[in-house]
């Protein structure tokens, strides 16, 4: 029986051996503290950035009518009241259609650059496998459990501050 127990153990051992060297990595760490992703959300925020504030500031234009319509209605003659109530349906229009168009945009550009993110993380971290001898390497999302031994993310991190 217990040449039969140290059978299975040496087995077991063998085949956890024979998986060879394994690591994960946090993948959404990488994602925020890359230079890349750092860089990338630069670029989106200098792109976008001004259509934002000028969507902004459409909107506190679009509030401040409102307001002014509110308190002078009363006095406001039935044109008036019409002209002023087409000129608010008008900018709201005129908001949600560059509200729209800013959101495709920005999510399109997004897509973009987190595709060349990802491809850009992917070849460093194939690179650090082959050069460290790994046979193996998870991210964090298709793992229950892993020693924080195992965990290369910092060292993932630097290689891709080179």
């Amino acid at each position: 029986m217990k040449l039969l127990t140290f059978m299975i153990l040496v087995l077991l051992s063998c085949n956890l051996n024979a998986a060879g060297k394994t690591a994960f990595i946090n993948s959404k760490a990488l994602l925020e503290r890359s230079p890349q992703a750092i860089a990338a959300n630069a670029k989106l925020q200098k792109e976008f950035g001004d259509r934002e504030q000028s969507l902004r500031s459409l909107a506190q234009s679009i509030q401040e009518m409102e307001k002014t319509y509110q308190t002078d209605s009363a006095i406001m003659s039935e044109e008036q009241k019409k002209k002023a109530e087409d000129n608010i349906i008008q900018n709201k229009r005129r908001f949600q259609f560059e509200q729209q168009s800013l959101k495709e945009d920005l999510q399109a550009k997004q897509r973009e650059l987190l595709q060349e993110v990802q491809i850009s993380i992917k070849s460093v971290i194939q690179a650090y496998g082959e050069a460290k001898g790994y046979d193996f390497i998870f991210t964090d999302s298709s793992i229950a459990y892993a020693s924080d031994a195992v965990n290369i993310t910092e060292e993932i991190l630097k290689e891709l501050q080179k």
